[in-house]
């Protein structure tokens, strides 16, 4: 990278894209004409697969996230999940106390405070924060930020104001307030997605309404979108004003996919996704019991099955990442980032994921309720995510009269064993944990 480009990162704030050190981000992203998932803006998929450090904003400095970013990058995922600001607006959040981690209050690392209060000081208390008064320097970092991203290719999920923190404590004024104030510092922003709310039980919806109300006053150019409280989807509050729907589920596979489904076959047809679900740690359950091993069926089968049932996409999480990053090198490297965004990516981004639909009706591959299958009529190829060794009945002749059959592994992303496929019979996996299977044509389909 020229040393131009450089500074301009790193001190300005000043998109690359407009350095001239890099082709742009192809945004703002747009939803699909199908209405299934999301593309850039000439109309080519994007294959979203993202990663929830919520608190990376403020929580690493300038050099820490650049390093994070880089190498989420080379891992594969295609986006971050991020608040704007940090957990608490006064020391709330650093009395936290979830397994000794604390949250991130107040201020980043170096020191600045989002915004002032009414007279241009570091708010003392959460009522005294003016969001109408943004602390330049704190969003300059912000500005460095979104412009790594873009340059890696990567999108930002962005959350305003994190819902269950915060909108309790501010009017309907307030959320229009921040809405407008960022929306016009960031409404050109090609590789930003606006999300309202963030973990509310008791959802303000009026309150949602007016922080949209200030984008659009701003005049934002990109899609926007809802994140919901765990168990629930975005369109159980808002569904005219949105974009796209997320789901947060962390209950059984069937319950997210009901949950999904619903969403799916909803009218007007509109993308939907599982913003987040269990975070990777060493042991299940828990804080709040929100936890999986990233090594077993149990943290996978969300992401598969939900991908498999219509989801364009799907918010990975690791358990320090999401609080504070103080252990985030540690974290960065666990299995279940690479089983999600390395591994399942490179086998669906193989075939045509983007033309794929649930095979609810059994066209590609016979049902059972622990195996998950998606179909493209337009390739005649199918992918079948077991949660467990079952057994399925396939016929060859939806495939053009004989399938191949190749078996990979979701933890390691390898392929374990291949077929061809001549008649009517019944298959299950080669091995006794979960298993994803492709089947494409065995000859040219006519």
């Amino acid at each position: 990278m020229r040393e131009s480009c450089r500074a301009a990162l790193l001190t300005a704030g000043i998109a690359l894209t407009q350095a001239g050190c890099v082709a742009p981000f192809d945004g703002p992203l747009k939803v699909s004409e199908n209405g299934r998932h999301l593309t850039y803006a000439s109309g080519k998929p994007f294959y979203y697969v993202a990663d929830t450090p919520w608190q990376l904003l403020a929580s690493l400095n300038s050099a820490e996230t650049r390093e994070y970013i880089d190498i989420r990058a080379e891992q594969g995922f295609t986006a971050l999940q991020l608040v704007a600001t940090p957990w608490s607006f006064d020391d709330t959040a650093a009395r936290w106390d979830f397994e000794g981690e604390r949250g991130q209050a107040r201020f980043n690392t170096s020191g600045d405070a989002p915004f002032f209060d009414a007279d241009g000081k570091p708010p003392q208390e959460t009522g005294d924060v003016r969001f109408d008064r943004p602390n330049e320097a704190y969003w300059l970092h912000v500005d460095a930020v979104l412009a790594h991203l873009a340059a890696k290719g990567m999108a930002a999920y962005f959350i305003p104001l994190w819902a269950s923190n915060f909108s309790r404590h501010f009017s309907a004024d307030a959320h229009y307030a921040i809405g407008k104030t960022l929306g016009e510092r960031y409404r050109l922003q090609p590789n930003l997605i606006w999300v309202l709310g963030g973990d509310e039980a008791r959802v303000s919806v009026g309150k949602y309404r007016r922080l949209l109300r200030g984008l659009r006053d701003a005049q934002v150019t990109q899609l926007i979108t809802m994140h919901p409280r765990s168990g629930r989807s975005s369109s159980d509050h808002l569904d005219a004003e949105l974009d796209f729907h997320s789901i947060q589920e962390r209950g059984t596979v069937a319950n997210m996919v009901e949950r999904l489904q619903a969403d799916y076959s909803r009218e007007p047809v509109k993308p939907t996704f599982l913003c987040e679900t269990w975070y990777e740690h060493d042991f299940d359950g828990g804080v709040f019991n929100i936890h999986r091993t990233g090594t077993t069926p149990a943290f996978r089968a969300h992401y598969w099955a939900a991908r498999l049932h219509g989801g364009f996409g799907e918010g990975y999480g690791g358990w320090h990442n999401w609080l504070n990053l103080e252990h985030w090198r540690e974290d960065i490297a666990r299995p279940g980032a690479r089983a999600v965004a390395t591994h399942m990516r490179t086998i669906l981004e193989a075939l045509d994921w983007h033309n794929m639909v649930p095979d609810d009706d059994q066209l590609a591959i016979g049902g059972n309720a622990q195996v998950h299958v998606a179909r493209s009529d337009a390739s005649r190829s199918a992918v079948a995510y077991f949660e467990r060794h079952v057994g399925v009945r396939l016929d060859p002749a939806w495939f053009g009269g004989s399938a191949h059959l190749t078996w990979h592994d979701p933890a390691s992303g390898a392929s374990t064993a291949t077929q061809t496929v001549h008649a009517a019979t019944e298959i299950r996996p080669p091995k006794g944990e979960d298993s994803v299977l492709v089947v494409t044509p065995a000859q040219p389909a006519r």
